[in-house]
C-alpha cells in the first residue's frame, strides 16, 4: 500500500533515503564511500536534497568516522527492515531511528535539561554522548520495528506528542448530509455540492384505489436517496429544468423555462400495454409537486423527480465543507531493568565457557523490551478485533473428501476480503495488511502453492517472525503467543497499516531511546548494568482509526 506523508519532515526524510540509497549502490553492490560523499554534499546542499534536521544535528557532533558509522548503520538497518518484513523501511520508521539518534547528543539533552558529558561538567556522567548510542539507537528501531505500525516523535523536552487527525465536514443541514457530519472515507460521496435534488412522489389512493393524483415536495435536504426531507427547507428552483422519471425513464419535463408561478409539466410514458399521460406543475418558488397521471398510474410505480436548486435566487444555500482538526496526546512512559553478575560468575564463565555475562545480559534486556512491545501491541490489537469478526469453516471432515487444503485455503480469500472492506470503510482509511497466526495454520499455509503464497524464506524460529505473503496481498506473521488455537480450531488476527501516521490503529513512538547505564562496581564486586527506555505504545484515540483490527475465527479445521 502506497504511504502518504503529511508532515513534511517525514516527507524530506523519504526524500532522502531514497537518494542516499541510489548514491550509495553501485551495480547492486554497497559502495560505503559514494554514501558519505553523497552525505557530505547533501550537508553543503550541493545535491538538491535537504538532510533531515535530527540526523544533521547528530552528523555535526560526529566525527568523520563516527558520521560514517551512523550513515552505514541507517542503511544496513533498512536492509534489516526489507529482509525482516518484505518491504521497503517506512519513512516515519527511519525519521523515529534518527529522532532517537538525535537523543544521544549534547544539543538534544541541553535541550532536556540533563547534565552535559564529563567534557564540560564537573563529574562524570554515565551517560556521555559515545558513537555507538547513535548507531545502536538507529539499529535498534530499524531492526525491532513492529511491521503494521507507524511512529510518531515525541517532544524530548515533554515527552509527548501530539496526534493531528484531519476531517472535513459539512458546514450545514445541507443535501444528504448535517451540519457537522464527516466527509471522509465511505461517508463521502453523498449528494451535497451538488445543486440536484430528487424525490420520489407519493401515489395518491383513495379507498385502495389510486386516484390519479401524484404530489410531493423538492426541498434543501436529500433524506434519502429517493427523497426529500419534506420537513426540511423550500429552496428555490431552476425554472424549465425539472424531469419527471417513471421506474427510473424520463417520462415527463417542465414545458417552459420562463414565466411566474407553478410551471406546467407535461410528458407520457407507457407501462405494459397502456400510455399513460402526465401533466400538472412544479412551483419553482416553494418545490411543490402536483402531478396527475391519466389514466392513473398502479400504487407501486416510482414516480421520482429532479430538481435543481437555483443558487443566484437563493446564495444563501451555498453548501459549505468545514477543514477540522482534533488533536490527541501520547505521553511516553518508562521502562526499566537492571542486571548483576558476581566477580565469580563473570570470570568463570568468560573462562570456562568463552561468555562475557555482561553482555549477554544486556542483550537479554533488548530482545525482552522488543519481544515484549510487540506482544502489548498484538494484545491491544485483538481486542480492538472484537468489532469486526468472522469465521472461516475450513469443513475439513466434509470438503477434505473432494479438496486439497490449498483448495480449501483458496476460498480464504472472501473471508479476509470481507474483513477488510468493513475495516476500510470504518477506519475511512485502509484494510487488512498484516495477518497474524499460530503454529497450525502456520504450517498449513507454508504448504500452500505459490499462485497464491510467496514464502519469505526465514528460517523458524521461537518468536515473531514473517512466514510470507498470501494472495499476493497480506504479510502473515507467526506468533507464538496471542492468537488462540486449541484442537480444532485457530484465530487469525488482522490488523491493517494505514497510509499514513495519524491513521494507524496504533502509534509508537520514543522519547529516550533504549540506553544501557553501566553500574558502579560496589564493595561486593557485583557489577551490572541498567536498562532504560522511555516511549509510548498507544491504541490511537481517534476512535474510527483505532478500528483497524479484525478476527477471522477458523474452525473445523482437522
Amino acid at each position: 500500500m502506497p504511504q502518504q506523508y503529511n508532515s513534511r519532515e517525514t516527507a524530506e526524510v523519504a526524500e532522502f533515503f531514497d537518494s542516499l540509497r541510489d548514491a550509495s549502490t553501485s551495480g547492486g553492490v554497497f559502495d560505503s564511500a559514494a554514501a558519505d560523499d553523497f552525505v557530505v554534499n547533501a550537508t553543503n546542499q550541493s545535491t538538491g536534497v535537504k538532510v533531515p534536521e535530527k540526523l544533521q544535528a547528530t552528523l555535526d557532533e560526529a566525527d568523520d568516522k563516527t558520521a560514517s558509522m551512523v550513515t552505514r548503520a541507517i542503511l544496513d538497518g533498512a536492509a534489516s527492515y526489507r529482509a525482516s518484513h518484505g518491504g521497503d523501511c517506512p519513512a516515519d520508521v527511519l525519521q523515529q531511528a534518527m529522532h532517537l539518534a538525535y537523543a544521544t547528543t549534547n544539543e538534544a539533552r541541553r535541550a532536556s535539561g540533563m547534565q552535559l558529558d564529563s567534557a564540560t561538567s564537573e563529574a562524570h556522567d554515565a551517560l556521555s554522548l559515545q558513537p555507538n548510542r547513535a548507531v545502536v539507537a538507529i539499529l535498534a528501531t530499524l531492526t525491532e520495528a513492529i511491521p503494521f505500525a507507524h511512529y510518531l516523535p515525541a517532544d524530548i523536552k515533554s515527552n509527548e506528542a501530539r496526534l493531528a487527525i484531519m476531517t472535513h465536514q459539512a458546514g450545514k443541514d445541507y443535501g444528504s448530509y448535517a451540519a457537522g457530519d464527516i466527509m471522509d472515507g465511505g461517508a463521502s460521496g453523498d449528494a451535497y455540492i451538488t445543486s440536484g435534488r430528487e424525490h420520489r412522489c407519493e401515489v395518491v389512493m383513495d379507498a385502495g384505489s389510486p386516484t390519479g393524483a401524484i404530489t410531493g415536495k423538492i426541498t434543501a435536504v436529500q433524506k434519502t436517496p429517493d427523497e426529500c426531507d419534506p420537513n426540511a427547507a423550500s429552496v428555490k428552483l431552476l425554472r424549465g429544468r425539472a424531469l419527471v422519471y417513471v421506474d427510473g425513464m424520463v417520462a415527463a419535463k417542465e414545458v417552459s423555462p420562463s414565466g411566474t408561478g407553478p410551471s406546467n409539466v407535461s410528458g407520457q410514458i407507457r407501462i405494459a400495454d397502456t400510455t399513460h399521460q402526465i401533466s400538472g406543475t412544479i412551483n419553482p418558488d416553494t418545490g411543490e409537486i402536483a402531478l396527475t397521471a391519466n389514466p392513473e398510474v398502479p400504487e407501486s410505480t416510482n414516480v421520482l423527480v429532479e430538481a435543481f436548486v437555483d443558487y443566484e435566487r437563493a446564495p444563501e444555500l451555498t453548501p459549505e465543507i468545514i477543514t477540522a482538526v482534533d488533536t490527541f496526546q501520547l505521553y511516553a512512559k518508562p521502562w526499566r531493568v537492571t542486571t548483576h553478575q558476581t566477580i565469580d560468575s563473570r570470570t568463570q564463565m568468560a573462562n570456562e565457557l568463552g561468555l562475557d555475562p555482561y553482555s549477554e545480559g544486556v542483550l537479554g534486556i533488548q530482545s525482552q523490551f522488543a519481544n515484549e512491545r510487540h506482544y502489548e501491541v498484538l494484545r491491544k490489537a485483538r481486542r480492538l478485533a472484537g468489532r469486526n469478526q468472522e469465521t472461516f469453516d475450513f469443513a475439513w471432515a466434509t470438503q477434505g473428501d473432494y479438496k486439497s487444503r490449498s483448495d480449501v485455503w483458496r476460498d480464504f480469500n472472501s473471508v479476509v476480503g470481507a474483513v477488510s472492506q468493513r475495516m476500510a470503510l470504518s477506519t475511512m482509511n485502509h484494510g487488512v495488511t498484516h495477518l497474524y497466526v499460530g503454529e497450525k495454520v502456520a504450517a498449513q499455509m507454508q504448504g500452500l502453492p505459490t499462485d497464491i503464497w510467496q514464502p519469505s524464506g526465514v528460517v523458524e524460529r521461537p518468536g515473531i517472525f514473517r512466514l510470507g505473503r498470501l494472495f499476493n496481498r497480506y504479510d502473515v506473521y507467526y506468533s507464538p503467543k496471542v492468537v488462540v488455537e486449541d484442537g480444532n480450531s485457530a484465530e487469525i488476527l488482522c490488523v491493517g497499516r494505514a497510509t499514513d501516521v495519524t491513521r494507524n490503529p496504533f502509534v509508537l513512538g520514543d522519547a529516550v531511546p533504549p540506553t544501557v547505564i553501566p553500574l558502579a562496581t560496589q564493595t561486593d564486586l557485583k557489577s551490572g548494568a541498567g536498562f532504560y527506555a522511555r516511549n509510548f505504545t498507544s491504541v490511537n484515540p481517534h476512535q474510527a482509526s483505532s478500528t483497524g483490527c479484525a478476527l477471522i475465527n477458523v474452525t473445523n479445521l482437522f
